[in-house]
Order: C-alpha cells, then structure tokens, then sequence
C-alpha cells in the first residue's frame, strides 16, 4: 500500500471532477470483533478507494474505535479516511477530546453529524444541531468538514425547504462538502 496521498482532504479529492469510489467501515461494537473488522478494512483498503469513512456510534457503543480504525487506514494503509463524529449525546469536553486526538493522529476529515437521538431520550445538553458541531470542529483546527444532506428531505423536518434551511446553516457554519 504506497500511496502518498492518504493525506488529501476530501474537498479536494471530491474537487478533482472524476467518479470516487468510497467505502463506509462500521466500527466493531465489542473488542472480541476488532481484529476481524481490521482485517476487512484492509482488504478494501488494497481495492484504492479514493479515501475510506469510519462511522461513529453515538453513546459510546462503537464510537471509541472510531479514531483507532481511522489512524489505521489513513497512516498505516495509506488511504485518505472521513471520521464520523456526532454531536447528540457529547459534551463539548468529549468532542475537544476527540477533535485533538484526530489532530495527533494527522486526522484531517471529519464528517459532522448531530446523530440518532438515544432511545431513552437523553441527549447532552452543549450541542443542538449538526450546524452548532460544524462551527466547533472549524474553530478546532484545519479540518476538512463534511455535512450530511438530504435530497428527499429529512424525516424530521416539516418540509424541504426547512431542510433546506438547515443544509444552508452547515454551510454556513463551514462545512466544506455535503453527502
């Protein structure tokens, strides 16, 4: 795996006006199943994906090998990795904590997302919207942000143009694409 642009941010690969191929990695929810999600991680690491997400379970349950999984295909198998980070049951602490660690680790895609409210309802109280994260995550550093979009709409807004509404407010905020 020699590839030296693992380093790229998203923007730009998304800049270059070709077809990317990406692949989406769900991080294990025991340490029992880690090995084997590296290990299929590397595998379609060697297919050269333009860059690699590594998705982030809100409460804990998967969220603590989201970084780990992301260090290891963007440093060690050399290809450009998105980092899902929520917002919904994090406090600014824990977000911090999570935006220097990437830092460390030359981390430098992030994908912004308020994420699934918990099922028994307790959300933390320092961020709303995905919008209130995006502007956090600018403050933070030079990351490349990226902010989920809904074409149909999302199933929580009232109509498209509220969605719409709230897309132009990550916009805003300084996220620099939208999936």
């Amino acid at each position: 795996f020699v590839r030296m642009e693992n380093h790229m941010k998203i923007r730009d690969i998304l800049g270059q006006g070709k077809p990317t191929l990406s692949f989406e990695v769900f991080p294990p929810k025991t340490v029992e199943n880690y090995e084997s999600v590296e290990k299929a991680a590397r595998e379609i690491a060697g297919l050269r994906p333009a860059f690699m997400s590594v998705t982030y379970g809100a409460g804990g349950g998967t969220s603590r090998y989201t970084v780990d999984i992301a260090d290891t295909l963007n440093n060690q198998y050399q290809v450009p990795t998105l980092a899902h980070l929520t917002c919904v049951s994090s406090t600014r602490e824990h977000v911090c904590h999570v935006l220097e660690e990437l830092k460390e680790r030359k981390i430098e895609n992030v994908l912004a997302l308020r994420g699934d409210i918990p099922k028994d309802g307790a959300v933390a109280k320092d961020y709303r919207y995905a919008s209130q994260l995006i502007y956090e995550i600018r403050q933070k550093g030079d990351f490349c942000i990226g902010a989920a979009c809904y074409p149909e709409g999302h199933v929580e807004s009232a109509n498209k143009t509220e969605d719409i509404t709230h897309l132009k407010e990550k916009v805003e905020a300084g996220c620099d694409f939208a999936e």
